[in-house]
């Protein structure tokens, strides 16, 4: 019997492919930090990948994606920072972000250049997961 359900997954592994998805190697583009901000044009998010604009988070991630030169990898991403705090919850909810990612507030964005590399000597206390487990206590 043992066999036979080897079998069975060999046919269907044939005829309906493996179930991962396939990329290049050489088009993945790993996010290291992130910048979210809402701003006249909607929420605007910047990274060392790339930007996007959308009217939501989830706009401003296809627009990313879809603006990149490769494939884009949020849950890479070690750092976000948060210029508008009304994004925390929409960027939670996502299911975008790694929880271990560590949060930061700013006033405004900066330039994606030697960001991941300042933050990285000025660590957060605060990650995703910290956020998502407030988010239930309130």
């Amino acid at each position: 019997m043992k066999w036979g359900y080897a079998l069975a997954a060999v046919v269907l592994t044939c005829v309906f492919g493996l179930p991962f998805s396939e990329y290049d190697t050489a088009s993945l583009l790993p996010i290291k930090t992130i910048q979210a901000a809402r701003t006249a044009d909607g929420v605007t998010l910047v990274s060392e990948v790339g930007q996007g604009v959308g009217a939501s988070w989830s706009e401003a991630v296809a627009d990313l994606r879809e603006n990149a030169s490769g494939e884009v990898f949020f849950d890479t991403a070690e750092q976000i920072v948060f210029c508008s705090r009304s994004l925390v919850d929409e960027a939670l909810e996502s299911g975008e972000l790694r929880p271990s990612a560590q949060v930061y507030f700013a006033r405004k964005l900066r330039r994606p250049e030697g960001l991941h590399e300042y933050l990285s000597a000025h660590e957060s206390d605060l990650t995703v997961a910290d956020l998502r487990a407030q988010q239930y206590y309130i």
